[in-house]
């Protein structure tokens, strides 16, 4: 079975998220919207991968969630991340960037993209 974690803040989002991924067999989806708890999570899960939503305001801004990640790569390394970010805030863009670059993620989507796309994303290694 395949678990994926879904640490975000816009609840209609992650319910769209899970109902499509909960069309294919063998998916355990489980929705954080609370992050602090993430990296146990995803340990005691055995989370094979983990979207992490990058707020527009509030506290879980990119410096905030990739501090996490940093923290997810200690407690499950073999979890894949991805930040969703705001295409609009240039910092948040230019973070995820460096961030996949340097492998502390292992890939970031935009909020713009498609519910199938990032079902795509979360779904193949």
């Amino acid at each position: 079975m395949q678990t994926i974690i879904l640490a975000m803040q816009r609840r209609p989002v992650a319910q769209v998220l899970i109902s499509k991924m909960h069309e294919n067999p063998g998916i355990q989806v489980v929705y954080e919207p609370e992050y602090d708890s993430l990296a146990t999570d995803a340990a005691d899960y055995g989370a094979d991968a983990v979207l992490i939503e990058v707020s527009e305001t509030g506290i879980y801004d990119a410096g905030y969630c990739l501090a996490l990640c940093l923290r997810l790569r200690m407690e499950a390394p073999a979890c894949r991340l991805l930040l969703l970010c705001p295409e609009q805030d240039e910092a948040s863009v230019s973070a995820a960037v460096e961030a996949a670059r340097s492998g502390l993620i292992d890939d970031f989507l935009f909020y713009d993209a498609s519910i199938d796309f990032i079902t795509a994303k979360l779904l193949t290694g």
